[in-house]
């Protein structure tokens, strides 16, 4: 998280050009919205398991971030073909996205259909406007941090997951109970909680099991390429991307007054 705003403050300062980062990470973390009480995740359970909770920048809700692989974009909103507003730069995101897995053989569609309506603490529950799907199953989440002069957007590209883990990760999530319904089910099993896990959730396991990771992010390079008619130079962080990262990691991820300010 660190290293995405540290690199999405030097692009908008004009010190890196726009800039795409595949990672994952070095051991199973959670990831929560900026919105997102904390209070959604069992702390004790994760403190046990040695899990990682770390808030983002961008909105959005819980991410185990094991079996996927994460992705970051960062721009300038003066820079070509991103001078849009908001939904127009989120969709063309999605384009490349959903382009990335049709170059793996997934049929994946962009989800045009607001969801206000229901709540989950699990990002993948719930498609909201603009993310990718195949058969109506969420396999992309994103969100998007916008700032006057660009915006930073993060996404997690699910590849395999463990529906009993987040399960336990998310057991303290408790949604309100109708007063009149006696012995309510478990809310994490039950219809608007977290039930059906492995029916709802699209993974590249699942619809490309040959895939690999190495597959994944070369689709995804010449996908966005293509797209945007762009040519990526491969590199890591700057110097002074990794000085300001190594600043945001020590003052503000490893933090309790940010990663639990809900």
């Amino acid at each position: 998280m660190a290293i995405d705003e540290a690199i999405s403050e030097a692009v908008r300062e004009k010190l890196s050009p726009p800039t795409l980062r595949l990672y994952q990470w070095v051991k199973p973390s959670i990831t929560i919205g900026y919105f997102q009480k904390a209070s959604d995740i069992n702390l004790e359970y994760c403190k046990k398991k040695s899990y990682p909770i770390i808030r983002r920048l961008t909105g959005g809700m819980a991410i185990l971030h094991d079996s996927e692989l994460t992705y970051s974009f960062s721009s300038r909103n003066d820079t070509e073909p991103f001078r849009n507003s908001l939904i127009e730069n989120y969709l063309s995101l999605s384009s490349a996205l959903a382009s990335a897995l049709t170059l793996i053989n997934i049929d994946a569609q962009i989800t045009l259909i607001k969801n206000r309506r229901e709540r989950n603490p699990f990002c993948f529950k719930i498609s909201s406007y603009g993310e990718i799907t195949v058969n109506g199953k969420k396999i992309i989440g994103s969100a998007q941090k916008r700032y006057k002069n660009g915006f930073l957007q993060q996404g997690s590209i699910m590849v395999d997951f463990d529906a009993e883990e987040l399960e336990s990760i998310l057991s303290n999530y408790n949604p309100p109970i109708p007063p009149l319904v006696k012995n309510p089910p478990s809310p994490i099993l039950s219809k608007g909680g977290m039930g059906g896990f492995l029916d709802e959730i699209g993974t590249i396991k699942k619809y490309a099991p040959a895939v690999s990771i190495k597959e994944l992010r070369k689709a995804l390079k010449k996908a966005f390429e293509k797209t945007f008619n762009i040519r990526f130079i491969s590199g890591g962080p700057t110097e002074f991307e990794l000085n300001l990262a190594e600043q945001l990691k020590n003052e503000k991820y490893s933090a309790k007054k940010w990663n639990f300010c809900r």
